[in-house]
C-alpha cells in the first residue's frame, strides 16, 4: 500500500527540540522554528492545567518580548499556541522581563517572555512564569514531559491537516494581537518605584542611562526621572545590542569611560537587552560587578538571609557575613536562588529575605518596608531596584560611587569569559562536551560538594575521607594540576567545590570556577583574585587551559 502524499506525517527527529539553560529555553532562531515554540508553549499550558495553575477562572496568560529581530514571529507563534489552548493572550507588547513578571504575578495570571536576555540576535528564548512567579528546576521534567506530549500530538498529524510546513513555519501568517495592556504592565512597574522612593531623592544627579536596543531603555528613564534625576540617555539603537553584564566587552568598557569624560556624571547605568540584569559605572566609567553590586544592596536593605550563587566573590560572602547576614551559596540560574529563598521563607515566615546572580539580577523575596512604604516581593531578576539602592546609598552618605564602593567592599576583584566552538583550539568544543569535561574533574561519589586539602589530610564535605574517597579526590586533584600548572603561575591547591561546575582555591588565594553552558556552545571561566589584573590574567589563560582540556579528551576518545 503507498503513501499518499496527504497523509505524509512531520517525522519526529526532524527538528530540534528546544532545551532548558540556567533559566528558560533558548537556542539559535534557526532552531526556533515556529512549530517548535508553538509546541513548547502547547506544553507549557498542560503543565499548567495539570498543576491546578489555569481554570475556568482564570483564561489570561500575558506575553510580551524584547528588541530583537525575531521576537515578534516568536510570540506569534506562542500566542496562537495560548489561543488554541483555549486561553486568552493578555498582550503586553516591548517590556523588560520584570516588568511582565511582576505585572503578571499582581494579576495572579502566568507570563511568557520571549527573549534572549543578554546574548546575540541569532538567538532568542522563551522564559515561562507561573503565577506565582518563575518555573524552577523540578517543574522543568514535568513541563518536558507535556512538551513530548504535545509534540506527539502535532506530529501525528497529516501534512495538509497541520498548521506548519515541512520546514516547521507556519504555512500562513499569523498576526500578534494589539498591545492594549501594555501600558498597564508599564504602569504598574513604574510605580511599584516612584510610589516607595518618594520626594525625588536623587534630585541634582546626572545619570547617563547607555540605552542601546535594551527594551526597558524609555521605562528606565521614566522611573529615574520620578526619582528626580537628570537623565542623559546616549546611544540609542535600532540594530539589537548584545550587552551582556557579567562579561562586559572592550566595547562597552570604552563606552562607559567615554561618557564619563564627556558628561561627567554622578553613575552610569544600563541594562541587558531583556532589561533584567542592571549595569553600573561609577562617574569615572568604572563597572562594578554584579556581586559587589548585591553587597551594596544588602546594605541599603539590611536582610536577613541571602542566597547567591557558588561564583559569587568570596569576599562579598564574607562581608555579608560578618554584617550578621546570613548567607546560602547555591547553583548558578535564578531558579536556584529562588529555591534557596523560598526554603528560608519556610523555616522562617517573617524573615526579610533576597538573593541576586553574578549578573547583578536582583530578586526581592519577601516584602520590605522602605520609608513606611511598602516594597511589594518580586522574585525573579530585576535591575531597576539594584541601580536605585546603590545609587540612593551613594547620595545619602554624600559621597561618590566611587568613594562608596572603595568605603564598604573590600578589595577582592573578579572576572570572567568564555571559550566557545570559535576559539581557536576549541574548535570541536560543544556543551556536551562541557558536560564531560566537568565529569572528568569530580568525585565518583557524587554527594560530596566539596573537599578541602590540610595538612592533617583531606576532607570532603568537613568529613576525614576514607581510603577509596581519598584516593578519588587526589587523582582529581592531579589531574587540575596538569592544567592548572606552575608554569602557568598556580599554586597549591587548597580546595575544590563542586556545587555547580569546578571551582578551585589555591594557596595564594586565588580562585577559579569552570563551568559549561547548559544549552550553548559556551565554557565559562570566573576568577577571584586580590587585583583586578591578577584575575583579569587568570581568564586569559583559558586559551591555554581549556585546549588541552579538550585535547585530552578528544585524544581519549579516540583511543577508547
Amino acid at each position: 500500500m503507498t503513501t499518499k502524499p496527504n497523509d505524509v506525517k512531520i517525522k519526529m527527529d526532524k527538528f530540534k527540540s528546544l532545551e532548558f539553560g540556567t533559566s528558560g529555553l533558548r537556542d539559535k532562531v534557526t532552531a526556533m522554528t515556529d512549530m517548535e515554540c508553538y509546541i513548547n508553549t502547547r506544553g507549557f499550558i498542560m503543565f499548567l492545567e495539570e498543576r491546578g495553575e489555569l481554570n475556568a477562572s482564570g483564561k489570561d496568560i500575558a506575553l510580551g518580548g524584547d528588541l530583537r529581530s525575531s521576537t515578534p514571529r516568536i510570540m506569534s507563534a506562542v500566542s496562537l499556541a495560548i489561543k488554541n489552548s483555549g486561553y486568552r493572550t493578555l498582550f503586553c507588547g516591548r517590556v523588560p522581563t520584570p516588568t511582565l513578571a511582576y505585572y503578571a504575578m499582581y494579576k495572579c495570571m502566568p507570563s511568557i517572555m520571549v527573549t534572549g536576555s543578554h546574548i546575540p540576535d541569532d538567538r532568542n528564548g522563551i522564559k515561562f512564569t507561573k503565577k506565582s512567579g518563575e518555573v524552577l528546576k523540578t517543574d522543568e521534567d514535568d513541563i518536558l514531559r507535556n512538551v513530548e506530549y504535545a509534540r506527539t500530538t502535532e506530529y501525528e498529524k497529516p501534512l495538509q491537516e497541520s498548521l506548519f510546513d515541512k520546514k516547521g513555519m507556519f504555512k500562513e501568517e499569523y498576526n500578534l494581537p494589539e498591545a492594549e495592556f501594555e501600558m498597564e504592565a508599564i504602569n504598574i512597574y513604574v510605580h511599584r518605584y516612584t510610589d516607595v522612593f518618594k520626594n525625588k531623592p536623587l534630585s541634582r544627579k546626572k545619570i547617563v542611562l547607555y540605552q542601546h536596543s535594551a527594551v526597558g531603555r524609555d521605562i528606565v528613564q521614566e522611573i529615574f526621572e520620578g526619582l528626580g534625576a537628570d537623565v542623559v540617555p546616549i546611544e540609542r539603537s535600532n540594530k539589537f545590542v548584545a550587552v551582556d553584564t557579567e562579561k562586559v566587552s572592550i566595547d562597552t568598557t570604552s563606552l562607559l569611560q567615554k561618557a564619563s569624560r564627556e558628561h561627567k556624571p554622578f553613575a552610569i547605568i544600563t541594562t541587558d537587552g531583556d532589561s533584567d540584569r542592571p549595569l553600573l559605572a561609577d562617574e569615572n566609567g568604572r563597572f562594578l560587578p554584579g556581586d559587589k553590586l548585591g553587597a551594596l544592596i544588602s546594605i541599603f536593605l539590611s536582610p536577613d538571609f541571602v542566597a547567591i550563587p557558588i561564583s559569587a566573590n568570596d569576599a562579598v560572602v564574607s562581608s555579608l557575613e560578618e554584617r550578621g547576614i546570613k548567607v546560602m551559596q547555591t547553583r548558578i540560574g535564578s531558579p536556584y536562588v529562588i529555591d534557596a529563598m523560598n526554603s528560608e521563607i519556610e523555616r522562617n515566615p517573617g524573615s526579610k529575605v533576597a538573593g541576586w546572580e553574578c549578573n547583578g539580577g536582583f530578586l526581592l523575596g519577601s516584602d520590605w518596608s522602605i520609608d513606611n512604604n511598602t516594597l511589594k516581593s518580586l522574585p525573579t531578576r530585576d535591575a531597576v531596584l539594584p541601580l536605585i539602592c546603590v545609587l540612593l546609598l551613594a547620595a545619602k552618605g554624600h559621597q561618590t560611587v566611587s568613594e562608596l564602593v572603595t568605603s564598604s567592599l573590600p578589595d577582592r576583584y573578579t572576572h570572567s569569559d568564555v571559550i566557545d566552538d570559535k576559539t581557536p583550539g576549541c574548535e570541536s568544543y560543544t556543551a556536551e562536551m562541557g558536560k564531560t569535561i566537568i565529569k572528568m574533574l569530580s568525585p565518583e561519589n557524587s554527594d560530596i560538594s566539596q573537599v578541602d586539602f590540610t595538612e592533617e589530610g583531606i576532607k570532603a564535605n568537613g568529613v576525614d575521607c576514607s581510603t577509596g574517597s581519598y584516593h578519588n579526590l587526589t587523582l582529581i586533584k592531579e589531574k587540575l594540576y596538569h592544567y592548572f600548572t606552575k608554569e602557568r603561575g598556580f599554586t597549591d591547591i587548597v580546595s575544590i567545590n563542586f556545587i555547580d561546575g569546578i571551582r578551585i582555591v589555591f594557596s595564594n588565594n586565588d580562585v577559579v570556577h569552570l563551568r559549561p553552558s547548559g544549552n550553548a556552545p559556551e565554557f565559562r571561566i570566573y576568577a577571584t583574585a586580590d587585583t583586578q589584573e591578577a584575575a583579569n590574567q587568570i581568564v586569559e589563560k583559558r586559551y591555554d587551559i581549556v585546549p588541552d582540556i579538550i585535547s585530552d579528551i578528544i585524544n581519549k576518545e579516540g583511543g577508547e
